[in-house]
C-alpha cells in the first residue's frame, strides 16, 4: 500500500538495494523531505527540527496552562485554612508560596501547598520535593530531621505496603541516623492543617521511645 500510495501522490522514493523502500514525504512544516520506510497518506509527516520545534512550543503552552491550575489550587488552600486558622497568619507564608509556584515540580496538589503554608507560618525550614536516591520526597524537614510525604488515596495490598516500607527505610538510611519519614494523609491536612506539627511531634515522641 506504501508505494502505490506513494506513487498516487507523487512522493519521492528508493528501492534500496538490500531490499525495501525508502519514502521521501514532505515535512507538513517546513516541506522538507522526510526519510520514511514507509508511507500512508493520513499520516502527517515532519522534520527532526520541526518536530523538536513542535515539542517544544506543545510543552511551553502546556506550562503556560500549569501556571493558572496552580494558582487556583493556592487559592483553595487559603480558602480550606480560612475555616479552622486566621488566614492573616499566613500573609508571609501566602507571599513565598505565590513568589515559587511555578517551580517545575512544586506545589502539585492543594494540599501540598497547604502544608508548605502551614509549616512557613510555624517557623519550620522545609525543603520541597527533594531528591534522596532515585525518590522524589514532597518536604524534608531538616531541623525536625524528619521527610513528610503527603498521601493521596490510601495504597491497598501487600506488595504496594512492602514498597512503601522499603523506600522509607532507604530514605532514612540515606540522610542518616535519627531520621524519619512521616505519612500524612491528604484527608488529615483537609480536616484541620493547623493539626500538622503537633501530629509530626506526636509521631516523633512515639518512634524515639522505642
Amino acid at each position: 500500500m506504501s508505494y502505490h500510495e506513494a506513487k498516487e501522490d507523487s512522493i519521492t522514493y528508493k528501492q534500496m538495494e538490500k531490499g525495501g523502500t525508502a519514502y521521501y514525504p514532505p515535512c507538513r512544516f517546513c516541506g522538507a523531505p522526510v526519510l520514511s520506510w514507509s508511507y500512508l497518506r493520513n499520516i502527517k509527516y515532519a522534520c527532526p527540527a520541526c518536530r523538536q520545534e513542535a515539542v517544544s512550543q506543545v510543552r511551553a503552552e502546556e506550562k503556560e496552562k500549569e501556571i493558572p491550575v496552580k494558582e487556583q489550587k493556592l487559592v483553595n488552600a487559603i480558602k480550606r485554612i480560612s475555616k479552622v486558622s486566621n488566614v492573616s497568619l499566613y500573609e508571609d507564608a501566602i507571599v513565598y508560596v505565590r513568589n515559587h509556584i511555578n517551580k517545575a515540580g512544586w506545589f502539585q496538589s492543594t494540599e501540598e501547598i497547604m502544608v508548605a503554608l502551614e509549616l512557613i507560618k510555624c517557623g519550620i525550614t522545609a525543603h520541597h520535593q527533594v531528591k534522596v536516591f532515585e525518590y522524589t520526597v514532597d518536604f524534608v524537614l531538616p531541623d525536625l530531621h524528619v521527610v513528610l510525604e503527603i498521601d493521596g488515596m490510601p495504597y491497598h495490598g501487600k506488595d504496594r505496603q512492602k514498597y512503601q516500607q522499603i523506600r522509607d527505610e532507604a530514605i532514612a538510611w540515606k540522610l542518616g541516623q535519627g531520621w524519619e519519614v512521616i505519612r500524612i494523609n491528604t484527608d488529615n491536612i483537609n480536616t484541620n492543617v493547623t493539626k500538622l506539627l503537633p501530629g509530626i511531634m506526636a509521631v516523633l515522641t512515639r518512634r524515639r521511645k522505642h
